[in-house]
């Protein structure tokens, strides 16, 4: 048999409550909108660009869905500069933070 209790908790005007899902949407509108290189090396804790190309950008299980999702620009003719959807990395990162940190194999 469950029990239930009701409980008065007092927030302080200072504070609210928000939904987690509204929180992170917060968050996410605090990120500058594009990342280049230097960005993406700071949130993986990276120092090396080959580093991050192997262990995520041409990693065959990243790469196609950031291509997919245009998460990334790749260098191209056109534009010759990495470019990321820096909320969508930054999504993407914390969904794979194991595998492209190598631990998830």
């Amino acid at each position: 048999m469950s029990q239930t209790f009701q409980v008065t908790v007092p927030v302080p005007e200072t504070h609210m409550l928000v939904e987690k899902e509204e929180f992170q949407k917060l968050i996410e509108l605090t990120l500058d909108p594009v990342w280049d290189m230097k960005d993406l090396k700071k949130k993986l804790k990276m120092a090396s660009d080959d580093t991050v190309k192997d262990k995520l950008l041409y990693h065959p299980r990243h790469e196609k869905t950031l291509r997919k999702e245009e998460i990334v620009h790749y260098p191209d003719e056109n534009f010759n500069r990495w470019r990321f959807n820096a909320r969508k990395m930054n999504r993407y990162i914390d969904e794979h933070f194991e595998e492209i940190h190598g631990k998830g194999k």
